[in-house]
């Protein structure tokens, strides 16, 4: 055990402190800012994006009603499908979209909008949103502690280039995805005695993309499976940014990303299971004929570590039954995807109707002046399975951006907001919190 003492410069004092930009992270600075309250964002990689950019993602999961294609999550979603010419300024709320760009759920309903997020448009339509909405970004800066006094953040000290510096705001969003502010700040959290599995996305160009080349790909990698040279693998899960280059989610490793050991192993596996893939493929099918392995995910994701216990623990009954909460601020709507630790290929993900997400759930209970947002949020890790996703996760950081703004223009806490007030300025702002009625049938995708 080393102990030691440092003097770190203080390097801003924020109203709003965002740790992340990722999806949730981006949300919650842009609404912070525009709310009034000076804002700074952190993030540990050069770019803002998350799963889009750092995982290489296809679209904005949990967006829409999967039986009508009606949206459940606006505001920024609209504003970042607009920044990145998915779709014309004011006509987000008209549209009909897929539910993503999975091949599978786009053969289901080839008639609607795809929300499609190439990760370069991404990179650039984020950089662009927060600096127009006046946020002070430092990328390549990581938090490495927390400083707490009577139950409060004082202090968050971050890494980067410039070493060990601290900031000191009256807000903070942990966007970070594992709850890391939450957790160091000695708030209550929880984890999964099985996690979901990591993966590592991949991209192929110079393919011929079709439905039966999804069905092919799989073919080939139950094959490869069942000879011994391929052991947990997904799906695999295919999109298509351009029509001529595919992202395969195909890749999964058992571990929990917040044990560095595990988070190492996964990337290193899922290179090798990735090239695994890509040579059985171009060696037995004609649309990867003229393949090209462009590029594996900047880092692995996870997609299940810590979660805080909040002052409302959103339950998988709640998502399955579509139930109401008066504190309703974003509205779920992604199937129950739970991807297996010990299973190889597709999964079962039962359809879920759009649910709502209480902003008690981004309160932790014991530390007063933080708010998170994204799949640190407070629920079970059945519930999680859906609420964890990108859409949700950016409406989320929407509302926490919101009632960040409204608790520093107060008394600095956001346990006090008023839920009525909140509410209003997230409808003004384009978000939805009334859930759409429908009597259509949801059908399963063709695996």
């Amino acid at each position: 055990m080393l102990t030691y003492r440092k003097q770190i410069p203080i390097i801003a004092t924020p109203d709003v402190l965002v740790c992340g930009a990722g999806l949730a992270g981006i949300g919650a600075a842009v609404s912070a800012s525009r709310g009034g309250a000076s804002t700074m964002v952190v993030e540990r990689n050069g770019f803002s994006g998350g799963f889009f950019t750092a995982i290489i993602g296809s679209a904005f999961d949990g967006f829409v009603d999967e039986r009508t294609g009606e949206p459940v999550v606006g505001g920024i979603v609209f504003e970042m499908l607009e920044r990145m010419g998915v779709i014309q300024p004011g006509t987000g709320p008209s549209l009909r979209y897929n539910v993503n760009g999975d091949f599978s759920f786009v053969e289901m309903h080839p008639d609607r909008v795809i929300p499609r997020c190439d990760p370069e448009r991404f990179k650039r339509a984020a950089d662009d949103i927060l600096e127009d909405a006046s946020v002070e970004i430092l990328y390549h800066t990581q938090v490495a502690d927390v400083v707490t006094e009577d139950h409060r953040v004082d202090t968050v000290v971050v890494s980067n280039k410039a070493g060990l510096v601290a900031i000191q705001p009256k807000v903070v969003i942990d966007c970070t995805g594992d709850g890391d502010v939450a957790a160091w700040a000695g708030a209550d959290t929880e984890k999964a005695e099985s996690l979901q599995p990591m993966s590592l996305h991949f991209r192929i160009a110079y393919l011929n993309p079709d439905f039966e080349m999804r069905r092919k790909c799989a073919s080939v990698l139950k094959q490869v499976h069942n000879a011994g040279k391929l052991d947990l693998y997904a799906g695999p899960y295919p999109a298509t940014f351009s029509g001529r280059d595919v992202y395969f989610n195909a890749t999964r490793y058992p571990g929990d990303n917040t044990v560095p050991e595990d988070w190492t192993r996964a990337e290193i596996q899922g290179r090798r299971d990735a090239w695994t893939m890509f040579e059985a493929w171009k060696e037995q099918l004609k649309e990867f004929e003229d393949a090209y392995f462009v590029t594996s995910g900047p880092t692995a994701g996870a997609r299940e570590s810590r979660r805080i216990v909040g002052d409302y623990v959103l339950t998988g009954d709640d998502v399955r039954e579509g139930r109401r909460q008066g504190d309703v601020v974003v509205l779920g709507a992604w199937r129950l995807d739970r991807h297996p630790a010990t299973q190889a290929g597709y999964h079962e993900i039962p359809w879920t109707p759009p649910y709502d997400i209480p902003y008690r759930t981004l309160l932790p209970r014991t530390i007063e002046n933080l708010l998170v947002a994204g799949r640190c949020h407070s629920a079970t890790s059945e519930a999680l399975a859906s609420s964890r996703v990108t859409a949700t996760a950016m409406g989320m950081g929407q509302a926490a951006g919101v009632a960040a703004a409204l608790a520093v223009a107060t008394d600095g806490a956001p346990r006090s907001v008023d839920v009525k007030s909140l509410q209003d300025q997230l409808v003004g702002q384009g978000a939805i919190l009334e859930a759409p009625e429908s009597d259509v049938v949801v059908g399963n995708p063709k695996w």
